[in-house]
């Protein structure tokens, strides 16, 4: 059993991922994408007995697709707590709160935030 707590796992988990490679260009700029994080990431998390999960504490659509008024995506936007856990020890853990919004013109916009949400408390 690993005796390091969760900052300490965490620690170990930055010093061997030392930078994430900014891999899509998105109009104008480059951008991480979620599945070349955890490319780079998930083994370390394993390795060092780091659990990631998020948790919705709230949300909505915040603009409801209107075709007649040339709304054409829903807007949803949530707030998600993103733990990080000791497996070893699951009451040690913390927690990193973070708002997300997300635009679809059918049902993937909670996906698309909560997708952010635990990419962005990963990144930070």
């Amino acid at each position: 059993m690993n005796e390091q707590n969760i900052f300490q796992r965490m620690n170990a988990v930055m010093k061997a991922v030392q930078y994430v490679k900014k891999d899509r260009k998105v109009d104008t700029y480059m951008a991480v994408t979620y599945d070349q994080l955890i490319s780079v990431c998930r083994a370390e998390l394993v390795k060092n007995g780091v659990c990631v999960y998020p948790q919705q504490t709230a949300g909505g659509i915040l603009i409801q697709r209107d075709v007649k008024a040339e709304i054409k995506m829903h807007l949803y936007g949530g707030t998600y707590d993103v733990h990080f856990v000791n497996i070893d020890k699951p009451e040690d853990r913390y927690t990193v709160t973070v708002q997300a919004q997300a635009a679809d013109n059918g049902d993937k916009a909670p996906g698309k935030a909560l997708t952010y949400a635990t990419k962005m408390a990963l990144l930070k």
